[in-house]
């Protein structure tokens, strides 16, 4: 998309060629299930030996380290022309029509809950990455990743990270593309023909928000 939010690339070529290497990994080089892998179950097909390799949220990690049943790797995304990071995550907010009280109450407690040694802590019994440099430096966070060195590829990641999705009325701007993505990977569309689609009904979405 662009830095404004009222455009998005869905059918530019770069884009379907990338979808049309996701649908032949499945179809034509048979090292990813066909159609649609059910993303809440991924983790659970991971420990039972189902799938010998998955792509999934850090915010597994914890969870994968505490039931797998053998030992396992963490890679950073592979790369074609360059290397990228989806980035995720939730946000704090303080009313402006809550009363003073309120308000000082929420900032005490966002202040606490991203403090390094509470965000330190969040990473560790997680798996997600603890969201600030310096608690990273925090002793407790030190030892667990010189232990378990896993713990810090996705941090390592985030330098190649740009900003997710992001458009006006978002929700349905994501849920076309992701249409074209069903439909391309169960064999519905070919990937061009999806990405086409997808970014017309973008299209029709963001209409009135350029000027």
């Amino acid at each position: 998309m662009n830095a404004l939010g009222t455009e998005t690339y869905y059918d530019k070529p770069e884009v379907v060629e990338a979808l049309q290497y996701w649908v032949d990994l499945a179809a034509k080089y048979k090292v990813h299930p066909p159609g649609i892998v059910e993303w809440g179950t991924t983790p659970k097909d991971f420990f039972e030996r189902k799938v010998a390799m998955m792509w999934t949220t850090t915010g597994n990690l914890t969870n994968v380290k505490n039931n797998a049943k053998f030992d396992f790797g963490v890679a950073m995304l592979p790369a074609n022309k360059r290397r990228g990071s989806p980035t995720g995550g939730g946000n704090f907010y303080i009313f402006k029509q809550a009363n003073p009280a309120q308000q000082a109450a929420a900032f005490k407690f966002i202040k606490w809950i991203s403090s390094p040694a509470r965000a330190a802590q969040w990473g560790i019994d997680t798996g997600y990455v603890a969201v600030r440099p310096d608690a990273w430096e925090t002793p407790v966070m030190k030892k667990y990743v010189a232990d378990f060195p896993a713990a810090a590829v996705a941090r390592d990641q985030l330098q190649f990270a740009v900003a997710e999705l992001s458009t006006h009325d978002n929700q349905r701007v994501t849920k076309a593309l992701n249409d074209g993505l069903q439909a391309a990977l169960t064999g519905t569309k070919p990937a061009d023909q999806a990405m086409k689609d997808a970014q017309r009904e973008a299209e029709r979405l963001l209409r009135s928000y350029k000027k």
